[in-house]
């Protein structure tokens, strides 16, 4: 059995299912991670969990941006809105967060929605007499429209507020946590739209952790599983990638370029986890005009655990969201106590609405 013949019937579910079983290690607990929102949500809706081999663990990882954020930034978020001299911009997810001082939706004033950045331009301009602030939320999938935002003609009122992410570099962090023990990666196909497939092979290269890049569809994940796992069993470690009409090797170089114009690495906060170098994405000092932080000289706010609440556990790959005292109780998507139960990709929402209770 090899790749090849695997690949082969990538779009019969039943046949990788089939693959799956004949090649699985029964002797150990294989873990792989998905480190996307929407992988989960894949893995989760479609029962794959049910059809695989009881040794082999699917966990979810921080592929939820939304999660992610801190609650520094969020509330920063929150007081802006209360000036009558701003408004504040952001996705919708975002409005719904839980702070220890509420979420933008019950505690902000001057906010608005918006489902792409274009969109601000709009805003700006029915508003010169006031400051627009886009609260600007994810990992590189947005970033890159944020980064088109400033190259259009970008009206002076509007500033940014930056809380993006960077996802090797927290997966990175995964894989040195031994409490984690990830074995494989099923590295997520947006984020590999932009940065390429190549930006993985750290992990197999200097961590000898096979890994995968997918696309969302069931049949592209189980042939990731399949690939993998023979990869396992073969003590093979290297970077495959099965989801090549979308993830190029070198990923999207214009958007790149655009990003790293005005962003630049800088060590940020992970909501639950911490200031993790390298692992975000400032200003770069020359666009500080843009920078709301700067602007606005806003304060480090100092976070506080939910208590009860497990999202930290949860964005590390460390426990599952029914292990969670809060989780489908006192924790629902219309009562959210943790951000993992607020976005569609949060790994609390998707177990709650799939029943998983």
């Amino acid at each position: 059995m090899n790749i090849e013949k695997i690949i082969k019937v990538h779009d019969n579910p039943q046949k990788l299912i089939e693959f799956i079983k004949a090649i699985t290690l029964k002797d150990r607990k294989i873990k792989i991670m998905n480190v996307c929102g929407s992988h989960e949500h894949t893995i989760t809706f479609s029962g794959m969990r049910s059809v695989l081999p009881e040794n082999i663990e699917l966990v979810p990882g921080p592929g939820c941006p939304v999660c992610v954020c801190s609650e520094s930034d969020i509330i920063n978020a929150i007081n802006l809105s209360k000036r009558d001299d701003t408004i504040l911009v952001t996705y919708g997810d975002m409005l719904r967060v839980p702070t220890k001082i509420g979420s933008i939706r019950t505690e902000g004033k001057n906010y608005k929605m918006v489902s792409a950045p274009h969109e601000i331009i709009k805003i700006a301009k029915e508003n010169p007499d006031k400051h627009i602030v886009f609260f600007s939320i994810g990992f590189e999938t947005t970033t890159a429209p944020t980064a088109a935002l400033i190259e259009m003609d970008l009206p002076e009122n509007v500033s940014i507020l930056t809380a993006q992410k960077l996802t090797p570099e927290i997966m990175e962090l995964l894989v040195k946590d031994s409490e984690v023990g990830v074995d494989a990666f099923v590295a997520p196909g947006h984020v590999s739209a932009i940065v390429g497939a190549k930006a993985w092979k750290k992990f197999p290269e200097k961590y000898k952790i096979p890994t995968v890049v997918a696309g969302f569809e069931p049949e592209n994940l189980l042939l990731a599983i399949a690939v993998i796992l023979l990869q396992i069993k073969e003590n093979q470690c290297e970077l495959k990638n099965v989801y090549k009409g979308v993830a190029k090797e070198e990923g999207n170089k214009k958007a790149l370029q655009l990003i790293y114009k005005y962003f630049q690495k800088a060590d940020v906060n992970w909501r639950g986890i911490g200031y993790i170098p390298e692992s975000g994405l400032e200003f770069k000092e020359k666009y500080n005009h843009l920078n709301t932080k700067k602007i606005f000289n806003l304060p480090e706010i100092k976070e506080e655990k939910i208590l009860g609440c497990i999202c930290d556990r949860i964005i590390l790959g460390k426990a599952y969201p029914d292990e969670c005292k809060l989780f489908g109780t006192v924790c629902t998507p219309r009562n959210p106590k943790g951000p993992c139960m607020v976005s569609l990709e949060g790994a609390c929402n998707i177990w709650y609405k799939a029943g998983r209770k």
